[in-house]
């Protein structure tokens, strides 16, 4: 059992370097965004590596080596908090508490160095032992008080972030802090369950919590970088699709019928583009023109030959083919380029492409 859980913590420590140096080597990725992320994933392998450390190799160290170690953990919620100012582009609007984690760290050091000379007095241990179990729950405290902002953040101050709401529903971050809520939750029982073995805690009750921050650095490591890289390419991609039909008519090539009756709608949804809302329905539209749902259907029905939510795929695949095609677009992923046409997933893209192209787009991109 203990060799795999060795291996999962190792392996996750891996992974997180693996992830940091190759961010690093990517210039075009390493803004404060990712540098802040990074941070999360180097504190949390310092923090895993120091425990593999100690339960490994030094065994046999001094009592005040093992309890005072380097509190790395105090920096995991604070950095994060940071990254996620970033992401949503309002780190201007949001105090950071960069200042007062760093201070908390720098104290605790501190700390540590002016004990030094208390090392190896084993006439020491309560003191040293009762010192590391009160900087736990103040660091717990701190880190409790920085994830509660963060909620707060993500979930009641959307109106300072609308702009990044189009490019990304963050859901990926809410399942995130869902995790760090139950891993939070898991140290919170670490502590209250080793109150009362101030001397000798028990090592096995923070097993699951060395686990859950494994799993973390793999979450954060993948959909951290992977959800911003596509959120920023898609920002790049909008400005550069913006600059192009400037002052121009969307002018889809389709064969549609022209039917007085069905023109204004066709023209309506072209003209505005509201095909690349990935929520756009049938009563939005129909509310937007003044129209019954009922009416509304059965005119697109007759007029396109396809039900309300293939006419509007329609339009997105032919948007997205008229990029594929533009070399000026070939830096592009297909996917930034399929979601910034107005689909809401890689799943619903490829579907769509290929049931109007026989082909999928990396196929139509390479022919």
């Amino acid at each position: 059992m203990k060799q795999v859980f060795d291996f999962v913590m190792i392996s996750g420590v891996l992974l997180g370097i693996i992830f940091i140096i190759s961010t690093l080597c990517f210039k075009k990725k390493t803004d404060k965004a990712i540098l802040y992320l990074n941070l999360v994933i180097a504190f949390l392998i310092l923090n895993n590596l120091q425990a593999f450390s100690l339960e490994t190799f030094l065994i046999d160290a001094p009592f005040f080596i093992k309890r005072l170690q380097i509190p790395w953990y105090v920096l995991i919620v604070p950095s994060f908090y940071v990254f996620l100012t970033y992401y949503l582009k309002i780190e201007k609007k949001i105090s950071s508490y960069v200042y007062i984690s760093f201070s908390i760290f720098t104290i605790e050091m501190l700390i540590r160095v002016a004990l030094y000379p208390h090392y190896y007095h084993l006439g020491q241990n309560m003191f040293i032992a009762k010192y590391v179990q009160i900087e736990e729950i103040i660091n717990a405290c701190y880190s409790i008080f920085l994830f509660i902002k963060t909620l707060l953040v993500l979930f009641k101050y959307t109106d300072l972030y609308q702009q990044i709401l189009v490019f990304d529903n963050l859901k990926w971050l809410r399942n995130l802090m869902f995790l760090g809520a139950i891993i939070i939750l898991m140290w919170v029982c670490a502590i209250l369950l080793n109150l009362d073995k101030t001397l000798n805690p028990q090592v096995l009750i923070y097993y699951p919590l060395r686990l859950s921050t494994t799993t973390l650095l793999y979450w954060i490591s993948y959909q951290g970088f992977y959800n911003y890289s596509l959120m920023t390419e898609r920002i790049e991609l909008r400005k550069a699709i913006l600059t192009e039909e400037k002052n121009k008519e969307s002018n889809l090539a389709n064969n549609h019928s022209n039917d007085s009756k069905f023109q204004p709608v066709k023209n309506y949804i072209e003209k505005n583009k509201r095909y690349i809302d990935p929520n756009f329905s049938l009563e939005k539209l129909a509310s937007e023109m003044n129209i019954s749902t009922s009416k509304l259907s059965h005119l697109i029905n007759q007029e396109s030959g396809y039900n309300f939510s293939d006419y509007i795929n329609y339009l997105r695949v032919e948007k997205a083919k008229k990029y594929l095609n533009n070399p000026n677009y070939s830096t592009y992923t297909i996917l930034a380029i399929g979601l910034e046409c107005g689909f809401n997933s890689k799943s619903t893209f490829y579907s769509a492409f290929k049931k109007f192209t026989s082909l999928t787009p990396s196929e139509y991109k390479e022919k």
